[in-house]
């Protein structure tokens, strides 16, 4: 309501990274961290996000949500929820269901997407030079109004090729394969292709919480046809059941705190996971509502 405050600039503190996930010791509290993704999401006023260097877990969240979102050659984009026993939140449930079956394969591997290609996935909507970073930053802040800010950020921008080089490339043997009903039947699918990416994607997925794959399988799924809000509170209700399970505290030890690098998942793989387990989890409400 202040009418001095014209806009929002958020960005990382240090040189390493815009945020690198650092919520995962506060995750427990889902229900307020999805509070402040969705006040971010429809504030009134213009939020830029520069998301420079790394922007994992829920970095990607602030970021992603925010109406302006700035990228440079130095991004690193990833939801790698899967790998530490949980699935992706912060509203990626919402804009990875979006990319469809490629967002499927973000959400299962915690693919690093970097530079220009974050651009095309819509993670970011301008890019610009990280040597550039300061000036844009100094013009944000003279900003008077919102069409100052579209002018200033679309001045900045710069164009990229996306190399052949990139996922891209891959485009149509990830929807093949990602398309599967199932995640058993994606590794199946991995494992018939006989390609070097599929073999290195299954090498993957491999390393991933078994549990895990499945919940975000399916929620990525139902997401497609919900909206934000909807969205939001599934990745809400689905935590509760998740965290219960004990997946994610096993995934924290193994890589967070051991560091052993070597979880014992229960089940240890996709043909053990019970699927009644599965959908149990997406069957509690705990009447998760945003903020006024």
């Amino acid at each position: 309501q202040d009418k001095d405050v014209q806009l929002v600039l958020m960005a990382g503190s240090g040189d390493r990274a815009f945020c690198a996930g650092g919520d995962i010791v506060h995750l427990g509290n889902i229900a307020f961290e999805n509070q402040l993704h969705h006040k971010i999401k429809t504030f009134s006023k213009p939020i830029v996000s520069i998301g420079d260097r790394i922007v994992m877990g829920g970095g990607m969240g602030l970021c992603c949500n925010s109406r302006y979102r700035v990228g440079t050659e130095r991004s690193v984009f990833a939801m790698p929820e899967t790998r530490i026993g949980f699935f992706p939140d912060a509203g990626a449930s919402y804009f990875l269901s979006r990319l469809g079956h490629m967002g499927m394969y973000l959400a299962l591997t915690g693919y690093r997407t970097k530079g220009y290609l974050a651009k095309h996935f819509d993670f970011t909507t301008h890019y610009v030079e990280s040597n550039d970073l300061g000036a844009l930053r100094n013009d944000i802040l003279n900003c008077s109004s919102e069409k100052d800010l579209k002018d200033c950020l679309d001045f900045s921008h710069r164009s990229d090729e996306i190399s052949e080089f990139t996922l891209l490339k891959h485009e149509s043997e990830i929807s093949a394969c990602f398309s599967a009903t199932s995640v058993l039947e994606i590794m199946n699918r991995l494992q018939a292709s006989k390609s070097e990416f599929a073999r290195d994607t299954l090498q993957t997925l491999s390393m991933m919480c078994p549990t895990a794959l499945c919940i975000t399988h399916k929620m990525q799924l139902l997401c497609r046809d919900l909206t934000y809000t909807e969205c939001l509170e599934m990745e809400v209700d689905v935590s509760e059941k998740t965290f219960a399970l004990g997946e994610f505290r096993e995934g924290v030890r193994a890589l967070l705190i051991d560091k052993d690098n070597q979880p014992k998942w229960n089940p240890s793989s996709v043909e053990l996971v019970d699927q009644e387990v599965i959908d149990d989890c997406f069957k509690l409400s705990v009447g998760w509502k945003p903020l006024p």
